[in-house]
């Protein structure tokens, strides 16, 4: 039976008398129905002058630039004196109660939390566990947002609980130094496999929730490794004593966010074998760590503190974001947890679809870091944006291989992070443009803001033929061996994978296919008068050798026919691979850049390629 509050009301007036003479705000979190996501909250806060105080849930959580509207998860919002009288409540905002107060008395909210967002990573109760982001869970008041928390939480028997906060009086109590360290330390309690271990005296822990195909032990393993490479980059500065890595191997969802001292890390359970799939769960966890010091420890001052309710606007999140996205393949690739080949094959995949990827020239980094609070997916995402994650991984190469060409190798991207994380720390104030550039100068010597003006500001194209032969690389397209080169056609369109007829969904500006008329939403039905599906398309456009091709398309039910005009190119996957000829001096820059040496089989296959060459 679910108690009533008086029956359940006892103990928490008494913390709350406690938490006034001791200015600590309590929460307490019991879970009443976990099939069906629910929860009852309760904060009690200290005793204020004010008539009034605002209690409030935030509208965002760290880590994810878009509002979510998280009070939308809240009901039966009660308020109550320290002898637990009602108080007078009015919602004054969407994530705001304004509570009519007593002065010189403690104030206790209670309310009923539905937590069943997963894949947003705020909050979620089911039957076997409980993730809990603060930022979706547990109110706050400004005026004691500094001031400490504990945390209690009823749950059922069995369970175990675990947060990157330090453990409170009791097994399932946290408690922190104030509400920012609440927020930034999320729950995972439940059921769930746990390995710890120690890197540099400093504990390293592993929750894992869900069953599937991974494990845990050697996954434990390789993050030991992460761990200790990423640390170098700082010259082994951590930002912490404890880091606790929580994964959820679920359905449906997928994502990950970082923590200042955690991160939380989702995947569908069967993807983390085989190797492909595993190594993409190693770069997501290198990213997150990597987050511990470059946002976490470090970030854009307009973030600086984080302002819960509204939108925190700045144009540096390219370097937040992209630089991080930049820095995970590296890090894996220097634990020795992947191959250079493989690095080198997800390098020439990202340029690929960056040079597809025509907003490039409609927006810059610094407008799309400024928007990214708005951004939108899809063809117009692609056709008019840049993504921070992409666009400042590009732009990150671009800045550690010049970094290394003006010092001769022997300095890098992470030198300039390594000053940011050194002078302008969030206790500091966190960094704007002007301190990146001086960083910029201070590791290379030289002046960056004209390159600055050019591609961060500015949407010049980035010259990847000449940065990569820089490093002794070229692009170019994978040929079979033993195999001639082949061209296929390209009209510009995306088509939903496995559409029968072909469903269009995004179509690139200015290709064949934009010229002719298409658009995202069509269904190819024919082309030329044969029958075409997603799958087969290809095959049946490649039937003819010359253009222009005849399309028939349905739009609003409606029968469109359609001339198009292919483009040829070269048939398989972009590659990255030794240029021919490539100096000693580019391939030392080269094994500067990557952190590992540059293979000798590299220089013999392009010597060989050479050779062939020759008539």
């Amino acid at each position: 039976m679910k108690p009533t509050f008086l029956a359940y009301a006892l103990p928490v007036i008494l913390l709350g008398a406690s938490a006034t003479a001791r200015a600590d705000v309590d929460y307490q979190l019991r879970i009443t129905d976990a099939a069906q996501h629910l929860a009852e909250v309760r904060a009690t806060f200290p005793a204020t002058t004010a008539t009034t105080l605002d209690v409030q849930m935030p509208n965002w959580r760290t880590g994810r630039y878009n509002m979510l509207n998280l009070a939308n998860g809240v009901r039966l919002f009660k308020a109550f004196d320290a002898k637990g009288q009602p108080l007078a409540v009015a919602k004054t905002d969407k994530g705001t109660w304004q509570v009519r107060t007593k002065p010189g008395d403690a104030v206790t909210v209670q309310y009923e939390l539905y937590a069943n967002l997963l894949g947003e990573r705020t909050r979620h109760i089911d039957d076997t566990h409980a993730y809990l982001d603060a930022s979706g869970v547990f109110v706050y008041a400004a005026p004691f947002r500094q001031e400490k928390v504990t945390v209690k939480l009823d749950v059922p028997q069995g369970w175990k609980s675990r947060s990157g906060m330090d453990s409170g009086a009791c097994d399932h109590c946290f408690v922190a130094p104030n509400y920012d360290v609440l927020i930034d330390a999320p729950i995972e309690t439940g059921i769930h496999e746990f390995y710890t271990d120690k890197v540099d005296g400093r504990s390293i822990e592993l929750a894992i929730w869900g069953r599937g195909n991974h494990d845990g032990k050697q996954m434990m393993t390789d993050l030991k490794k992460i761990v200790v490479e990423t640390a170098k980059m700082y010259g082994n500065q951590y930002p912490f004593q404890r880091y606790l890595f929580i994964v959820h191997a679920t359905d449906g969802v997928g994502g990950a966010t970082e923590h200042a001292n955690s991160t939380v890390i989702q995947k569908p359970r069967w993807t983390f074998a085989p190797r492909k799939d595993y190594l993409n769960f190693l770069r997501v966890a290198a990213h997150e760590f990597y987050h511990t010091w470059n946002v976490k420890a470090y970030r854009p001052k307009e973030m600086v503190p984080y302002d819960y309710q509204n939108e925190n606007y700045n144009r540096l999140l390219w370097v937040a974001e992209g630089h991080t996205s930049y820095y995970d393949e590296l890090i894996v690739l220097r634990a020795g947890l992947q191959k250079r080949d493989e690095f080198l094959e997800g390098y020439a995949k990202l340029i690929d679809d960056y040079l597809h990827q025509p907003g490039r020239f409609q927006q810059s980094a610094a407008d799309a870091s400024f928007d990214e609070w708005i951004a939108v997916g899809g063809e117009r995402a692609r056709n008019a944006s840049v993504n921070i994650y992409s666009k400042g991984q590009v732009l990150a190469l671009m800045m550690d291989i010049e970094l290394r060409r003006q010092t001769g190798g022997k300095r890098g991207l992470e030198h300039m992070h390594r000053i940011l994380f050194e002078k302008h720390s969030t206790a500091k104030g966190g960094y704007d443009v002007p301190a990146v550039l001086a960083a910029l100068r201070s590791v290379s010597g030289q002046d960056w803001s004209g390159w600055w003006a050019q591609y961060v500001d500015g949407t010049t194209e980035i010259p990847f033929d000449t940065l990569l032969a820089q490093v002794g690389l070229q692009k170019l397209v994978d040929v079979p061996k033993d195999q001639e080169q082949k061209t296929e056609w390209w009209a510009g369109w995306t088509l939903r994978e496995g559409s029968d007829p072909a469903l269009v969904t995004v179509v690139e500006r200015d290709s064949p296919a934009w010229k002719a008329g298409v658009v995202s939403g069509d269904t190819l039905v024919a082309v030329n008068g044969l029958r075409v599906s997603a799958k087969d398309i290809g095959d049946k456009m490649s039937l003819v050798k010359t253009g222009p091709f005849t399309v028939h398309l349905f739009r609003r039910d409606e029968l469109v026919e359609k001339q198009i005009t292919p483009l040829q190119q070269p048939k398989g996957k972009a590659k990255l691979k030794a240029a021919d000829k490539a100096s000693d001096a580019q391939k030392a820059l080269g094994a500067a850049w990557l952190g590992v040496a540059w293979p000798k089989d590299d220089s013999a296959r392009a010597e060989s390629a050479a050779a062939a060459k020759k008539p």
